[in-house]
């Protein structure tokens, strides 16, 4: 195994505590945002993003000082791109297909 691989060194979800998300279609239909609450939920899947943002984010207070144009824009990319993958299935497949101008017309 490669050294130089950081791997998430807690785990944030108990083995007695359960994780229940509500239905996202349900809380559509009573007129609720569902993405906020499915971050939270999509937050644990990418904890080796986060650590990886955090060690960034870290090393960045002290190479600024030398460098101000590096930036975690990288590390925080893949954060955000590994929780979307995570919530957006979740929210496509609860919403309804609409009529298109198609099913209008015939």
């Amino acid at each position: 195994m490669d050294s130089k691989l950081f791997y998430p060194k807690k785990n944030l979800l108990n083995e007695e505590t359960q994780t229940l998300v509500p239905h996202s279609k349900n809380l559509v239909e009573r007129g609720i945002d569902p993405k906020p609450i499915l971050i939270e939920f999509c937050e644990p899947h990418c904890i080796f993003m986060k650590e990886k943002l955090e060690r960034c984010e870290k090393k960045l207070e002290q190479i600024l000082k030398v460098n101000p144009s590096k930036s975690c824009l990288y590390p925080m990319r893949d954060w955000v791109t590994c929780i979307e993958a995570c919530v957006q299935p979740k929210i496509f497949h609860s919403l309804q297909r609409g009529s298109t101008h198609q099913d209008e017309i015939h």
